[in-house]
């Protein structure tokens, strides 16, 4: 108990011992309390009163140190940037004792403010939060890059905006603090801390949540910098994955070519390409040809491309496409098949296909391109021997007709022993256009490699060794259904010709050639022997063969044009019938009498001598040769 003594006031040593006591045990002794057990000190009251406020701010500030320290640790600690912002933001709320604390990220590209997290919150609307720029006090924060405040949120001069504003409402904030997250003098975002009742924010509460602030821009930066190091790791990868394929493809490719050199440097034909290609791609290969690739049945007729929607258009498209850039194209709507276009002689090109089972992986393109190209110098090889063979083939072909040199010579320059130039021969004329005379010859010789052949001005004539139709008895039959010579028109001879005889023997057969084209025939193989009467008569002039028909049935046929009559039919049967007349009416089915009166018509339209014996033969010559032409 406190005494006067003097004017001295006395306090009780053990009241000063517990309040101190109490004091450093951290309980807050009010004022009250110490007058009760100080008595009548007012001074001492106010210096213990202060002490006790003073201790209550370190203990504070110890808190927040502690605080400070924990979520520097969890910086280091924690990798889950979502997780550690929540973590600051849930220490934000509870360190300055607010009802609602979140943050909000800065997004430069759009410039607003996006909340990521937030703890305290009685809605949704907060979470889905986007802040346009310049608006609201987080607008303000971003602008300055510096702490602001208000005590009532309502009562501010700040820009408003209705999405904010109703967030605000749904929240029912009052007080608001916002203080920026910057690194670098680079704008992270901002933390904010809100009060649902109006409350000045202290000085220690600002430098508190700025504190933390900077700590979830560490994170956000931190962040950031380990995306970086992320998408530059990923891309790095990736950049080494696709330079390890890209050097798998390349070697795989210089493989390839190795191969195809060396099929091509072996003299390999292309079966060789195509079965090499195909065990690389594991895939199906076709080559076709130009003249296949011409056919409007193309590709529908080719059991190659059964299962693929396919239209000829885009076919010849995508050949057209690789012939112009010399790389190999894939076909619309066809997505496993690639074409590339095979160049060969006089500018024709065949067709290379290959059909994938899967979808094609890197550098097939290319190998099919190599393959094409590979493809066109056998062909071009192939092409150069048999021009040489050819040239040869003419060569003999024109010495053997002439007759000019000994066949020792001959046989010394044939160059190889496929060629029988000994004889005797069968002979066979074809008349074809210019531009497909190659063709022609290049295709019989695959057939039988053992003829001799020569370019005529119209055509080719060709020399068949007797000695190879023993061999091969069908081999006038194989010329005749191959497709070479289709559209054209030839005689062959089916009788053994002696190599003193061919000139002659060449001649009359070009003169038959002739004479069925004055004729109007066209196309098809036809013996000589089945013509020789008009060879013989006609065979030094067979363009006169028209004029002579004409000269002697003109008549005839303009009668029974005008008078739709039948006298030319009647002469016929009349001659056939051995100049009987009822034996005419038999077989034309007509009674005497009107075959006496045609009869009788024709002597006044040729005169009474068509029935002499010579005027008689030349007329018969007339018919048969009219009824050649309409039989053939």
């Amino acid at each position: 108990m406190a005494k006067r003594e003097d004017g001295v006031r006395d306090v009780s040593a053990a009241a000063v011992s517990e309040i101190v006591g109490a004091l450093s045990r951290g309980i807050d002794i009010d004022r009250a309390e110490l007058a009760q057990r100080l008595g009548d000190q007012p001074e001492l009251i106010d210096s213990f009163f202060d002490l006790s406020a003073t201790m209550i701010r370190w203990k504070q500030k110890d808190r927040e140190r502690s605080a400070l320290l924990e979520s520097a640790s969890e910086l280091i600690r924690v990798r889950d940037t979502k997780k550690l912002l929540q973590k600051l933001v849930d220490r934000a709320r509870t360190l300055i004792g607010c009802d609602i604390a979140y943050l909000s990220q800065y997004y430069p590209a759009t410039d607003d403010l996006r909340v990521q997290a937030s703890r305290g919150a009685i809605s949704t609307t907060l979470e889905r939060l986007r802040v346009p720029p310049g608006i609201g006090l987080a607008g303000r924060v971003v602008a300055d890059r510096a702490a602001h405040w208000t005590s009532d949120y309502d009562l501010t001069t700040l820009p408003h905006e209705r999405r904010v504003d109703s967030a605000v409402k749904a929240e029912r904030m009052e007080s608001l603090l916002g203080v920026p997250m910057v690194v670098d003098g680079e704008v992270l975002g901002a933390l904010f801390a809100a009060n649902r009742y109006t409350h000045d924010f202290t000085s220690d509460e600002i430098t508190l949540l700025s504190a933390l602030a900077d700590h979830a821009s560490v994170v956000l930066k931190t962040a950031r910098l380990m995306a970086d190091l992320a998408e530059a790791a990923r891309t790095s990868a990736e950049a080494e994955e696709s330079a390890a394929a890209q050097a798998a493809t390349l070697q795989r490719l210089v493989e390839v070519e190795e191969q195809l050199t060396q099929l091509v440097l072996t003299g390999q034909g292309v079966s060789a390409v195509k079965d090499t290609i195909s065990q690389m791609l594991d895939a199906e290969v076709l080559v076709v040809d130009s003249g296949r690739l011409d056919s409007p049945d193309f590709p529908a007729e080719e059991r190659f491309f059964d299962g693929i929607a396919l239209d000829r258009a885009k076919v010849l498209s995508a050949l057209s496409s690789s012939r112009e850039t010399g790389r190999s194209a894939q076909v619309d709507e066809a997505g496993n098949l690639l074409v590339a276009s095979v160049a060969s002689h006089r500018r024709q090109h065949s067709g290379l296909f290959v059909r994938f089972h899967g979808d094609p992986a890197d550098g097939d393109a290319n190998i099919v391109a190599q393959a094409a190209q590979s493809l066109a110098l056998i062909r071009m090889n192939e092409q150069a021997r048999a021009d040489a063979e050819n040239r040869v083939r003419g060569e003999l072909a024109v010495d053997i007709i002439a007759g000019t040199r000994d066949l020792d010579e001959l046989e010394a320059r044939s160059r190889t022993g496929d060629f029988s130039l000994r004889g005797p021969w069968r002979l066979m004329t074809i008349r074809a256009d210019a531009d497909i005379d190659d063709r022609i010859g290049a295709r019989l010789a695959r057939i039988e490699p053992r003829i001799l052949l020569t370019q005529r001005s119209p055509g080719i004539t060709v020399l068949i060794p007797s000695s190879v139709l023993r061999q091969r008895p069908t081999l006038t039959t194989l010329f005749a259904q191959s497709p070479t010579l289709a559209g054209c028109l030839a005689v062959i001879s089916d009788t053994d010709c002696q190599r003193t005889r061919l000139r002659t023997l060449e001649d009359e057969m070009w003169s038959c050639i002739r004479i069925l084209d004055s004729l109007g025939v066209e196309e098809g193989i036809h013996p000589i022997e089945d013509f020789a009467p008009y060879t013989a008569m006609f065979g030094t002039a067979p363009d006169q063969v028209a004029g002579f028909m004409d000269r002697m049935l003109a008549d005839l046929r303009e009668w029974d044009r005008l008078h739709s009559a039948d006298l030319l039919a009647t002469v016929r049967e009349y001659f056939d019938s051995g100049t009987s007349i009822r034996g005419t009416a038999a077989r034309m089915s007509v009674h005497v009498n009107t075959v006496k009166q045609r009869l009788e018509r024709v002597d006044r339209l040729l005169g009474h001598g068509w029935r002499a014996p010579e005027h008689a033969f030349r007329l018969q010559v007339a018919l048969r040769l009219d009824r050649l032409r309409s039989s053939i």
